[in-house]
């Protein structure tokens, strides 16, 4: 117990890196601001072990976020039923470097500059392959934003008083 505790404490303070593989488990992501800096969106498909799946991909070369909450239900476990892992970091005290999300949905309020529509993702070099159409944003910010997220990655991160609970019912952030 020692052992997750100190793990766990390091993972809070951004001492140690942390690696969140989502393998086609579906995460409810809850936001309730996000600042960005060089954002593009496009179309694609992407591969999880529930198979392709269609998806938005959305690439953020900076981001900080407030409040940020994730969310997924694992159903039917032997002797315990339904349970909800949750990941929160309270405040804005999350940051990423180089994020790319693949979602089912996004919504929420948001204020763009420097937006570019139609532009060729494969000419962008986001897409390898197939031609599919972009947005392309300079700069962001968003309020209360929920994600239905497919698969996220990131180069960097730094997740300032993470804390991950598992509830023994069906929830979400």
């Amino acid at each position: 117990m020692l052992g997750v505790t100190i793990i766990g404490g390091g993972i809070a303070t951004g001492q140690l890196p942390m690696n969140l593989a989502l393998s086609g488990q579906p995460f409810t992501a809850t936001i309730s601001a996000l600042g960005a800096q060089g954002i593009t969106v496009y179309p694609r498909a992407v591969s999880t072990a529930a198979g392709e799946q269609p998806s938005i991909a959305v690439k953020i070369d900076q981001v900080q976020l407030t409040d940020v909450c994730l969310s997924t239900v694992a159903r039917g476990l032997p002797f315990i039923g339904d349970v909800t892992l949750f990941a929160r970091v309270p405040g804005d005290n999350t940051t990423a470097e180089s994020l790319v999300l693949d979602a089912a949905s996004v919504g929420g309020a948001l204020t763009v500059a420097d937006v570019r529509l139609g532009l060729d993702a494969s000419a962008l070099g986001e897409v390898t392959g197939s031609q599919t159409s972009a947005i392309t944003v300079g700069e962001s910010s968003a309020a209360v934003t929920t994600v239905d997220v497919i698969a996220l990655a990131a180069t960097g991160a730094s997740l300032q008083g993470l804390a991950v609970s598992v509830e023994g019912r069906e929830a979400s952030c």
